[in-house]
């Protein structure tokens, strides 16, 4: 009797490749800041939307190939952060807050107390982050841009000094495409 080892072995061989190979495919409806980032006693100012709902869906054809879909969108949770210097900033206070679309919807945001800057997450710089209560609730297609008209105070080891900052978010599509095998994990498709 003939040894089936080896045919074996290389018909199973590109079965086992092919069954470890997955693309996902990540869609997002985002808001990025758009504007100049104001500088209030020194430290940066910028804002965040985060998706706080998504939906997902899986299919998988034959055992061989698997697919997987994600979309995220809103409602969205607003981060305003302020980066500063470790040696010199101390707080930061948001007075007043309020959203405006282009579409002529608007919201506000109740007062913040003391925010302490602190190390960021990953040793990525020295922030106080308003996290603002609540959800915005954007209909990403009629809304556009959503304006962030605000009153903050920073302080610094010497002085507060308090200012009227405007930040302009511009509604983007983002679409990512990443392909795996059990081999490399997940990689952006060129």
């Amino acid at each position: 009797m003939k040894d089936l080892r080896r045919p074996a072995i290389l018909f199973l061989l590109p079965m086992t490749l092919l069954a470890n190979c997955a693309h996902l495919v990540q869609k997002r409806e985002d808001y990025k800041v758009s504007s100049r980032e104001p500088i209030v006693n020194g430290a940066r100012l910028t804002a965040e939307m985060i998706t706080t709902e998504g939906r997902a869906n899986y299919s998988m054809s034959a055992m061989v190939y698997f697919v997987a879909g994600e979309t995220e969108t809103g409602p969205y949770k607003c981060l305003l952060t302020a980066w500063g210097d470790r040696s010199s900033h101390k707080s930061m206070t948001v007075e007043k807050l309020d959203f405006r679309t282009a579409s002529g919807q608007t919201a506000s945001a109740s007062r913040s107390k003391e925010i302490r800057f602190a190390a960021g997450s990953g040793g990525k710089g020295w922030q106080a982050t308003y996290p603002v209560p609540g959800l915005l609730t954007l209909d990403f297609a009629k809304d556009g841009e959503v304006a962030i008209d605000a009153r903050v105070a920073v302080r610094t080891k010497r002085r507060t000094i308090r200012r009227d900052i405007r930040l302009t978010l511009s509604s983007t599509r983002f679409q990512e495409v990443k392909f795996a095998t059990v081999f490399d994990g997940f990689r952006k498709k060129q």
